[in-house]
Parts: C-alpha cells; structure tokens; sequence
C-alpha cells in the first residue's frame, strides 16, 4: 500500500496547495489553491459578526417588539377604561391604569393619552345619549380618584376647598351653552366654580387678583378675539392670588385653532365637559405642588 504521508511527515488530508493530483497530461491536473483562513482572529471576528447581524439581532428585535409596551395608550385602551370605570368595581379601573403604568406607559402620556381621552369618550357617550349623566357622573368621579392618585394629592392639606374654579369667556364674547356645560360637570365632580359677569377684558384679572383659584378657564369661539385673550392671560398671570394658576382655554375657535393653546399662554385645553374635568384637575395639582415650599 503507498504510504500516504505527505513530504512534511503528516497524514495528508489532501494534497498541498500546487502538489500534483496524480493525474497526467497537458492539463496538469492541479486542485485549487486551499486557503485555511478558520484560525485568524479577524476571520473569526468577521464571521462571527455577520451571524449576529444576519440572525441574532433579527429574533432580538421580535422578541422586544413583542415585549415592550406601546409608547402610549391606544384607542382600544381608552376604551377599555371607559368600560371599566363605568362598570361595578372600581378597583379594576385602577389595576388597569397600574397595569400599564408599570408597563412603561409614563404619567405624563397616562393623563394625556388615557385618562383625558378617556373622560372625553364618556362625553361623548353622555352626548350619544348611550350613558346617562348619573353614568357619566360615576365615572368621572374615579377617573377624578386615579388622578388624585397618580398626582399624590392625598397629601395635600385642605386639597378638597382649593377646588376653585373661575370661568370666563374671551374678551367681547358671550357665555356659550358648551360653557354651561363645562360648569355642570366641574360641579358635578366637587369644584367651586365662579363666572364673569362681564365681558370686559379686565374682569378676570380683578377677580382673580382677589380670590385664590386653582384653575381659570376661559372659552373662545371667533378668531377675531385672539389677541384679547392672549392679554386677558397674561393679566390674569401677572395679578392672580395664586401665583402658579393653571389656564385653560377652549371652544370653536380652539378646536379650528389647537396651536393656539401655546401661542395664548395657556396650560391646556379640553374637548368637552368631562375632559375638562380631568384637565382642571391636573392643573391643580400642577399648581398645588409648584407652590409647595
């Protein structure tokens, strides 16, 4: 039997790169040149990260997408809680906010992404005619708890007498029907809630420069009166009692205009009554705690 060791005394696996396959003839019959490149550290790297970019990463990617909570409540979460906080337990309504807060979903993105949306879809039940206002009042109530909640009210001193309201139309404007019905759900969850009698641009101001307010709200439904309202802000600002009172504008104007509510100085705006009760709500407890010592 030949011996099939190669000239440099090892067991030969294949004939060395340029050695003769055995064969004869014009042709030559050489095998291709075998490049072993398996034990060179940058090979290895190479390889190594093509698998992780081709095949690892990639499962990755779908296992955290599966994972990871939305960035923010959903239309079918609001929903949900809608449900919920209409339904016979209210500690499932605040399991369920828990639930997603302890998923990821933040406190600012839970009160204007489910709870502010949330009371605005129990409006437009009450509106539809599918809920009743005493529905509508229940569920706004605990709603108004897991605000008092998450806000860490409970805390405060005398937080239940600082629930005061002042209403006030646009400068040149008229109390409109969507005003009364702000005021009927401000009352309905426990607010102290004063109008202007006037329209007089200064009226806010000089009531708010006597009486201690949590919220002032003001409504606009022309385009005309604009700059006045932006005014009437800042006076407000400038002379209230309360030197960290949280402004909330609405109405036609707002809902065709919703850049409006930064460029007017305001803090915030609400789509109907209930939303308006989650957002004074914030408001206060926005005021409350940047006035703490």
């Amino acid at each position: 039997m030949a011996d099939d060791r190669d000239q440099s005394g090892g067991v030969g696996r294949g004939l060395p790169s340029g050695e003769p396959s055995g064969g004869s003839g014009a042709e030559g019959g050489f095998l291709p040149p075998l490049i072993l490149e398996i034990d060179r550290p940058d090979i290895r790297y190479t390889r190594l990260s093509g698998i992780i970019a081709d095949h690892v990463m990639p499962r990755l990617m779908v296992l955290h997408a599966q994972a990871a909570p939305s960035a923010a409540p959903r239309s079918a979460e609001i929903a949900e809680l809608a449900s919920l906080v209409l339904g016979p337990r209210h500690e499932a309504a605040a399991d369920y906010v828990l639930g997603l807060r302890d998923g990821g979903v933040t406190l600012d993105d839970l009160h204007a992404e489910l709870l502010e949306p949330t009371a605005r879809r129990l409006g437009e039940l009450w509106e539809e005619d599918r809920i009743d206002f005493v529905d509508v009042t229940l569920g706004m109530a605990r709603l108004q708890r897991l605000v008092h909640a998450f806000e860490g009210l409970g805390g405060i001193a005398a937080y239940d007498e600082k629930r005061r309201v002042l209403l006030a139309c646009a400068p040149g404007e008229q109390h409109s029907f969507g005003s009364s019905i702000v005021q009927k759900f401000l009352r309905a969850a426990g607010w102290h809630v004063w109008t202007c009698a006037t329209q007089r641009m200064e009226e806010a101001a000089e009531i708010a420069a006597q009486e201690w307010f949590g919220v002032v709200g003001f409504s606009v439904n022309s385009d005309i009166h604009r700059g006045q309202l932006a005014d009437a802000i800042a006076r407000v600002r400038a002379v209230s009692v309360n030197r960290k009172v949280g402004i909330m504008v609405g109405g036609s104007a707002i809902t065709r205009n919703p850049q409006w509510v930064e460029e007017l100085g305001a803090d915030g705006t609400a789509a109907n009554g209930p939303a308006t009760v989650i957002l004074a709500k914030k408001l206060l407890a926005e005021s409350l705690a940047a006035s703490a010592p």
